[in-house]
């Protein structure tokens, strides 16, 4: 995606705040009920070849995505219902629809790729051919891309001449590199943090930058299971942990910003009187029992079955800390868990064939919309959508699609609330964190911008920034 956003515009642009601004399209209209979006081309806006972007080739990313034989997955739910797409003339496009969706324009953020390339088979895969101020100079497996600044870009927009993506896994490795000045920017662990702080040299070529993430960790609960079809269990199983301290333990030093629903923190979409659910054991204790599960010696049971679930997360570091921490503290109040750790394309196949009890996961909005229709409303459980626990909830399949029909911003937002309040009563999840990273950014760089939606995919993002000359650089 990173690499995306150097080489391709959007045809609709998002900048730090959320809000659309020009790309390929300088500008756009949508009639009044929903179903129509015009939009007009940048007239300027050229292919590597120099040949100009036309409403064909917006028509034909359009096909693309909607083709079912294109892994088109983070766009194609805007694009369903078309009904027509019409291009009256080379820089006019006119999308129309089946039925009215109030977050449609965040569909319309999607590069555009080139029809012609496409057609000749040379847009595909490692021969991209786009519209943004740079272009794919070369691309070695496992080692580095790069990229280089078209001749037609103007280099007093964008800086650099070429930019360099080198291939690191190892995290050490990457911030030894970064220690040493050979990184303009890395991601540092909460570990290497630590270390930053005491490295040598390392605050001379390296400033430490606290950047969000626009994604929930949570506890999904599957209710095909009918222990968890009990609303009692899953809030006494989310009453069972202390998230605060787990979350200090996890992300030092300052922990992670509790949810009490499906948002990220800090958004406007969170209803602000709901509170994330306490850590209280005796209420879990009291709940459990009100259930049904009897015993507080050992696992409880229930009709002579013992209280045992089984969660599902991949093998990586956090999961399996999180995981750890929750199995310790719930059966302290008598239920077992059982620990499923999978590789991550194993675990991917169970999580979205919905077959876990509890499955532990991270969600991340991108196109960065709120939008929860496609994960609780009970008509998008697999395969037909992203409810992987089969959640089921009549007034909040009513307040999902009355959201999705409001074209009034305000009156939407109180609905996103209205849905945050119905998800906190009957929760299809324990929503638990929204977690920042840290970034090291090169001192000889300018124009870092950080929005809620972190260090990239927004504009101008990374296409500003900018070399700052040596002798401006404070020692």
């Amino acid at each position: 995606m990173r690499v995306e956003d150097l080489i391709f515009r959007p045809l609709v642009g998002i900048d730090k705040d959320r809000r659309f601004v020009p790309a390929l399209a300088t500008s756009w209209a949508a009639s009044s009920d929903g179903l129509v979006y015009d939009f007009r081309l940048d007239p300027e806006a050229r292919w590597e070849d120099g040949t100009p972007v036309t409403s064909e080739d917006v028509a034909y990313t359009i096909e693309r995505i909607r083709d079912p034989k294109v892994p088109a997955v983070n766009w194609r739910w805007g694009f369903e219902d078309v009904r027509s797409v019409e291009t009256p003339d080379p820089g006019t496009v006119i999308v129309r629809f089946q039925k009215p969706y109030a977050e449609r324009l965040f569909a319309f953020t999607m590069p555009v790729v080139s029809a012609a390339a496409y057609r000749r088979g040379t847009g595909l895969d490692r021969q991209p051919v786009g519209t943004g101020p740079y272009r794919l100079e070369s691309w070695t497996a496992n080692q580095k891309i790069i990229l280089v600044r078209r001749k037609d870009a103007d280099a007093g927009r964008f800086a650099f001449a070429r930019v360099v993506f080198r291939v690191l896994p190892d995290s050490a490795v990457r911030f030894r590199a970064g220690s040493l000045g050979e990184l303009d920017e890395f991601r540092v662990s909460r570990d290497q943090w630590k270390a930053a702080l005491k490295t040598p040299g390392f605050a001379k070529k390296n400033r430490l930058i606290k950047v969000p993430q626009f994604m929930i960790v949570l506890l999904s609960w599957n209710f095909r299971n009918p222990w968890l079809a009990d609303a009692r269990v899953r809030l006494a199983l989310a009453h069972a942990w202390d998230r605060v301290d787990a979350a200090k333990r996890l992300y030092p030093p300052e922990g992670a910003s509790l949810l009490s629903g499906p948002y990220p923190a800090g958004v406007p979409e969170n209803a602000p009187e709901v509170r994330p659910v306490s850590y209280d054991a005796a209420e879990s204790a009291r709940l459990l029992d009100a259930a049904g599960w009897i015993g507080r010696d050992g696992i409880r049971r229930r009709g002579g079955r013992r209280l045992s679930l089984e969660i599902l997360y991949p093998v990586v570091p956090n999961y399996v800390n999180i995981a750890e921490i929750f199995r310790s503290a719930v059966q302290k109040v008598g239920v077992e868990i059982v620990p499923r750790p999978l590789d991550w394309a194993a675990y991917v196949q169970r999580y979205a064939a919905g077959e876990f009890d509890i499955v532990l996961h991270g969600e991340q909005f991108f196109p960065p919309h709120l939008d929860q229709y496609s994960y609780f409303h009970s008509s998008q459980k697999p395969p037909n959508g992203l409810n992987y626990g089969f959640y089921r909830n009549a007034a909040v399949d009513r307040a999902l699609e009355s959201a999705q029909r409001e074209m009034d911003d305000q009156r939407r937002l109180e609905l996103y609330r209205q849905i945050h309040r119905l998800l906190a009563a009957d929760p299809p999840a324990d929503f638990l964190w929204s977690v920042d990273q840290y970034w090291a950014v090169s001192t000889g760089l300018d124009g870092v911008d950080v929005s809620r939606l972190g260090l990239f995919h927004f504009l101008p993002g990374p296409l500003a920034w900018r070399p700052i000359p040596p002798k401006s650089r404070r020692e």
